[in-house]
């Protein structure tokens, strides 16, 4: 599938692609980074880009870089997401909900060590997609794993009696509840803790969920340097997940492993989550504003 995030998010907006490299604007301030799915030849010259952007991240090794600053950036900005009435939303799997109300999130960004700052803004899919089926399921909690800075927690707890979010990285927790606060909620419970464990305890403790995000990297570590390794580990996890999944649930999965893309999907799925249906399971490609594309990984929407 093929999505211009622009109509989903007007303060984000892929500007151009290509030569492993993506011009990207986050509310007032443009940044280039790295893009190994940018494969194609950008449209504007390498003049344009450095006239358009504040800073490129520039990786001097296979994890590590540094920031180029062409003009003056603040320590943090923000970028805001209001969700659009369905009328006004070009994208066709949002137009199943039943029921609609504005909900406004809060995100603070800041350029980091990584190349990362805060935000995947493709999650605004799953966004629209849990908006949708909230009407469908309990409101009683929600789970994000691997959560990051928590945007997708913030934005689920809008919907949801109490959201749990799990980070092994105390910082971005942090960074969580700032966006918590900033957007102005206060039902997130916010734990820093190795994904894994912490589902193997909610199974002994008999903790259920109604909805449930995760989005696992390729290589990670637990916050107390537990090693979490996507091809070796995913299987277990997975089936793990399914035993803490409400017997009427939905469940959001996002793969950015490039590994992924060859295994069978699909029959992982049925594997782990026999009950579940699968509605959405593709990669999604980005869209800039001249028509190049990247990819944002293997989207995953299941339902029982």
């Amino acid at each position: 599938m093929e999505i211009c995030l622009h109509d989903l998010w007007n303060e984000y907006e892929l500007i151009d692609c290509g030569n492993g490299r993506k011009l990207e604007r986050f509310g007032e301030i443009t940044l280039i980074r790295p893009e190994i799915t940018a494969t194609g030849k950008p449209h504007l010259s390498e003049a344009q880009w450095k006239e358009t952007a504040n800073a490129e991240f520039v990786e001097t090794s296979k994890n590590s870089g540094r920031w180029n600053i062409f003009k003056p950036i603040p320590e943090t900005w923000r970028m805001e997401y209001t969700s659009r009435p369905l009328s006004l939303r070009p994208f066709d799997y949002a137009q199943g909900a039943k029921a609609w109300k504005e909900t406004h999130i809060t995100a603070e960004l800041s350029l980091t060590t990584s190349k990362h700052i805060g935000i995947f803004p493709e999650q605004v899919i799953n966004w629209q997609f849990i908006e949708r089926e909230s009407v469908n399921f309990g409101h009683e909690s929600f789970l994000n794993l691997f959560g990051y800075t928590g945007l997708s927690t913030v934005f689920a707890s809008n919907f949801f009696d109490k959201a749990t979010h799990i980070d092994s990285i105390r910082k971005v927790v942090e960074w969580t509840r700032r966006n918590a606060e900033n957007s102005g909620r206060s039902n997130i419970r916010l734990i820093t803790e190795d994904a894994q464990k912490f589902v193997e305890r909610e199974i002994k403790r008999g903790n259920k969920y109604d909805g449930i995000i995760l989005d696992p990297p390729a290589i990670g570590s637990g916050a107390k340097n537990e090693k979490w390794i996507f091809d070796e580990m995913i299987e277990n996890l997975l089936t793990n997940v399914n035993l803490i999944a409400k017997d009427k649930s939905f469940i959001i999965m996002n793969l950015y492993s490039h590994s992924v893309y060859g295994m069978e999907v699909r029959e992982l799925l049925h594997r782990c989550f026999p009950h579940h249906n699968v509605e959405m399971c593709e990669e999604v490609k980005g869209i800039s504003q001249f028509g190049g594309k990247i990819s944002h990984g293997v989207f995953v929407w299941m339902k029982k």
